[in-house]
C-alpha cells in the first residue's frame, strides 16, 4: 500500500540515504543546490511510502526569479529499482495540488524535457531566465499555479537566484 505524506526529521536518512542513490555523491556541485542553501519548504516536502519503507522524496525551495518569489521543485528522487511505477508521478502531481493553494504564482524545475511537460510545465526558455551556473535550456521549465501568471513576466533576463532573505545552513 502506498501513502504520501509530508517529511518528518525520522525520514531524513532514508531522503539522504535515496538521493544518494538516485543522484550520486556529486549531486551537490550541479548548480541547481546553489539556490538551495536554505531549508525547503517545509508544507511541500513529500515521502511516499510502499508498506512503510520511503521509496520516493520530492522537495521545494522559494526562489527569486526577478523581483519575485516561486518554486523551485526539485529534487524529485525515486529509489532507481522502484523506478517505472508512477511513485514520481504521484509525488508531482500531489504536490502541484497542494502548492496551488499558494501562495506562490509559478513552479520552476531544472528536469528530463520529456517528463515534466506531461504534468502541465512548458520551456522557460522563452522567458529568457538567467540561470546561476551551467544548464542546458531545454531543462528548465515553468508550471503555472495562477492561469496566466506567465503572461505577465516581464521580458527578460530574468535572474533565478536564492530568496534573499533565506537564512542560510
Amino acid at each position: 500500500m502506498t501513502d504520501i505524506c509530508l517529511q518528518t526529521d525520522a525520514d531524513i536518512p532514508a531522503i539522504e540515504s535515496l538521493m544518494a542513490e538516485a543522484f550520486g555523491s556529486s549531486r551537490h556541485e550541479r548548480s541547481v543546490w546553489n539556490l538551495r542553501p536554505g531549508l525547503p519548504v517545509a508544507s511541500l516536502c513529500l515521502v511516499i511510502r510502499n508498506d512503510d519503507e520511503v521509496v520516493g522524496s520530492l522537495r521545494y525551495w522559494e526562489v527569486q526569479l526577478g523581483g519575485d518569489i516561486i518554486l523551485l521543485l526539485g529534487p524529485l528522487a525515486v529509489r532507481p529499482v522502484m523506478r517505472g511505477k508512477g511513485y514520481g508521478k504521484q509525488l508531482i502531481a500531489e504536490s502541484l495540488r497542494r502548492a496551488k493553494k499558494g501562495p506562490w504564482k509559478l513552479v520552476l524545475v531544472s528536469g528530463e524535457v520529456d517528463y515534466y511537460p506531461k504534468f502541465g510545465f512548458v520551456p522557460a526558455a522563452p522567458y529568457g531566465v538567467d540561470w546561476p551556473g551551467f544548464i542546458e535550456p531545454e531543462r528548465l521549465q515553468f508550471f503555472e499555479l495562477v492561469d496566466g501568471v506567465l503572461d505577465t513576466l516581464p521580458q527578460g533576463p530574468l535572474a533565478v537566484r536564492p530568496r534573499e532573505d533565506q537564512p542560510r545552513l
